[in-house]
């Protein structure tokens, strides 16, 4: 378990990364137990999941080209 209870602002910065899946098990787990507590929170996350949803539908992803792929990998390397 998170160690401490969240804060307002630290629910509210969590809501895109929980929606996108980008944090760890603790943080959802502190996270979802916080906003079933506070009404407002879960709403600001329930309309960012259906954002997400309707983008996703409307929105088909594609693959991005492979040459571009590995100048991406290329600069991330390069960072280190």
């Amino acid at each position: 378990m998170y160690e401490k209870e969240l804060t307002k602002y630290e629910a509210l910065e969590l809501i895109t990364p929980i929606v996108d899946d980008e944090v760890s098990e603790k943080k959802r787990e502190a996270f979802f137990k916080y906003i079933a507590q506070h009404k407002d929170v879960r709403k600001k996350y329930e309309s960012a999941k259906n954002i997400k949803s309707l983008i996703s539908s409307r929105c088909p992803s594609t693959r991005a080209p492979e040459g571009l792929r590995n100048q991406i990998l290329q600069l991330i390397k390069d960072e280190k």
